[in-house]
């Protein structure tokens, strides 16, 4: 979404309500009921780190509100220095799919001895 260019120049990294944070929503976010979806995914998550960690996110942009989404923040991302906020694609692909193509997951069951 564009905004005028006294807002660009005044507030240059100021997001404007309608821009999503990460990558562009999905179709699936955007036609079914976030709730349902975020009740659906925790209960399907594979990941320890993700463990009842899926939430609605939506930004306060000054007047209004970015599009609410589903978010999680991982924490074993967050522990090998990579971006920790994970959205819908990569929540299903990896958390709720497969953990093992998951670096951060891998790098955290490195970690661990089995004994």
């Amino acid at each position: 979404m564009s905004s005028s260019p006294l807002r660009k120049a005044l507030y240059p990294s100021a997001p404007v309500a309608g821009d999503a944070f990460g990558p562009p929503l999905t179709d699936v976010e955007l036609r079914v009921n976030l709730s349902v979806l975020q009740h659906q995914l925790n209960g399907e998550m594979k990941c320890p780190a993700g463990k009842g960690q899926v939430y609605i996110r939506s930004l306060l942009t000054g007047r209004t509100t970015t599009r609410p989404r589903i978010a999680l923040k991982c924490s074993l991302k967050k522990s090998i220095g990579q971006p920790h906020e994970v959205f819908y694609e990569e929540i299903k692909e990896k958390c709720c799919g497969n953990p093992d193509g998951c670096e951060a997951y891998k790098k955290f069951k490195d970690r661990f001895v089995n004994t």
